[in-house]
């Protein structure tokens, strides 16, 4: 089975979702693929974001979620372990990459292992007081949560429908019965 693995800042929200969603996915699809997530940086945060967690109520998938994981930070050897590494802002997340892994991300592009999507996260909390007031705001792109969870929703269905594509010609090479069925 082949693995593809979704990064985003934190894995708390966009990475966690997109993770669940392939997974279900790849499940009904009957491809041969499993998915995980990490963040580009340790955390604190605990559990998974109520926005993912919202949007798989909605879609009629918060069963898959029995006890949520906490978030994790990638390692060298997940990006090893990978045969797809998905991250989820080009804007957000190249310069963590490379600041984080060096070189290995631009091989890793180079190779067609890593590709960058552009999933915004949702909007930061506004600052309070007189941070609030006076404050630099964020230069960090956003979108309203429900968009950022459709937006990953799409780009993971598109992406299992490459993925079965390409399993496809592969299926009928080993069993030449399947392209005559079709």
């Amino acid at each position: 089975m082949k693995s593809v693995l979704f990064l985003c800042t934190g894995n708390w929200y966009r990475s966690r979702l997109s993770e669940i969603l392939f997974n279900y996915y790849a499940m009904m699809s009957k491809i041969e693929w499993r998915a995980d997530s990490r963040g580009l940086t340790e955390t604190s945060i605990q559990g998974i974001s109520p926005d993912a967690l919202d949007f798989l109520e909605k879609k009629g998938l918060h069963t898959l979620m029995e006890e949520p994981r906490n978030p994790e930070a990638v390692k060298v050897s997940d990006l090893e372990q990978s045969d797809l590494i998905i991250v989820l802002c080009r804007d957000e997340h190249e310069g963590m990459m490379r600041e984080r892994f060096g070189q290995i991300p631009k091989i890793l592009e180079s190779q067609g292992k890593l590709r960058f999507w552009n999933v915004f996260d949702v909007p930061a909390e506004p600052s309070t007081g007189f941070k609030g007031l006076f404050g630099a705001k964020s230069k960090r792109q956003s979108q309203p949560s429900v968009s950022s969870s459709e937006h990953a929703d799409l780009a993971v269905k598109l992406l299992i429908h490459e993925l079965g594509e390409q399993q496809m010609p592969a299926t009928r090479e080993q069993d030449p019965s399947a392209s005559e069925e079709s």
